[in-house]
C-alpha cells in the first residue's frame, strides 16, 4: 500500500512539473512579444475607422510565470514526499528474525547463566553495528545433545553473501582457522546464501559453524559436534522456525 501511495504521488509531481513547464513556455511567448512591441519604433497610423476596434495591448506574462512557479513548487513538493515513502519501504526488512523457544527441534536456554551471556554477546554486536542483533542457546532433550549457538540480525543488508563470508571468516579465525575457503550448501526455499565451515577447533571441542544471509536477514549457527553437512541441514531446520514474513 505504502508503495502504491508513493508511486501515485511520483505521478501527481511529474505531471505538476509538466504544467510548469507548460506555464513557463507559454509566459516566454508573452515576455518576447511584450519586448518585440516594446522595440518596434512608432510610425504615422492611419486615421482609425470609426468602427474599428482598438488593438489589444501584447498580454502580460506575469501570471503565466506565477502559474509556473506555483506548479514547480508543488510538483518538487510532490516529488520530495514521494522518494521519502519509497525509501521508507526500500529501508523496511521484508522479513524479521526471532528466536522462539523451539527451534529446529531444539530447545531454548534461558537460564540466568545463558541469558547473561547472550546479553553481553548481543550488546557488543549492537556496539559493532550489526542491525537488530540476536542471540540465543539452544539444547536438544537429551543431556548429551548438541549445543547451538545462535547469532542474527535482521535489516537491510546491503551485500548479503559477503557479508555472510566475513562475519563467518571472523569466528574462523579467531579459531586460529582463517583463510581456509568456506563451503557453499543449498539455501532451501526461503533462498539466499549459505555457507559453513568445520573442523574449529578451541582447544575444547571442535566446532562447526553455518550461516544464511538474503537481503532482510542473516543468522550463524555454531554447534559442538557434527560436520558441516549436519550443521547445514540444522540451521536450515532452525531457519524455518527463526525467519518469518516483515
Amino acid at each position: 500500500m505504502k508503495a502504491l501511495l508513493a508511486i501515485a504521488v511520483l505521478i501527481v509531481g511529474l505531471a505538476m512539473l509538466g504544467l510548469a513547464a507548460g506555464f513557463a513556455a507559454g509566459a516566454i511567448r508573452r515576455t518576447r512579444a511584450a519586448e518585440a512591441a516594446d522595440d518596434e519604433s512608432p510610425s504615422p497610423a492611419p486615421p482609425p475607422h470609426p468602427y474599428a476596434a482598438a488593438p489589444a495591448p501584447p498580454e502580460s506574462p506575469r501570471g503565466m510565470w506565477a502559474g509556473a512557479g506555483i506548479s514547480a513548487a508543488l510538483g518538487m513538493g510532490a516529488l520530495i514526499t514521494a522518494a521519502i515513502a519509497l525509501l521508507s519501504v526500500m529501508a523496511t526488512p521484508t522479513r524479521v528474525l526471532n528466536t522462539p523457544a523451539q527451534a529446529g527441534g531444539l530447545q531454548r536456554d534461558d537460564s540466568p547463566g545463558t541469558r547473561q551471556l547472550t546479553d553481553r554477546q548481543r550488546e557488543r554486536l549492537k556496539a559493532a553495528g550489526m542491525p537488530n542483533p540476536l542471540t540465543a542457546v539452544y539444547h536438544g532433550a537429551a543431556a548429551t545433545t548438541t549445543t547451538v549457538l545462535f547469532i542474527g540480525a535482521s535489516g537491510r543488508l546491503a551485500d548479503p553473501a559477503t557479508q555472510l563470508k566475513e562475519f563467518i571468516s571472523g569466528l574462523a579465525t579467531s579459531t586460529g582457522a582463517g583463510g581456509r575457503a568456506l563451503t557453499p550448501y543449498p539455501a532451501g526455499r526461503l533462498k539466499g546464501t549459505v555457507m559453513c565451515i568445520d573442523q574449529l577447533s578451541t582447544g575444547q571441542a571442535t566446532l562447526a559453524t553455518c550461516g544464511w544471509a538474503d537481503e532482510g536477514t542473516l543468522g550463524v549457527i555454531t554447534t559442538d559436534a557434527g560436520d558441516a553437512a549436519q550443521t547445514a541441514g540444522l540451521l536450515l531446520s532452525m531457519r524455518d522456525d527463526m525467519e518469518k514474513k516483515a
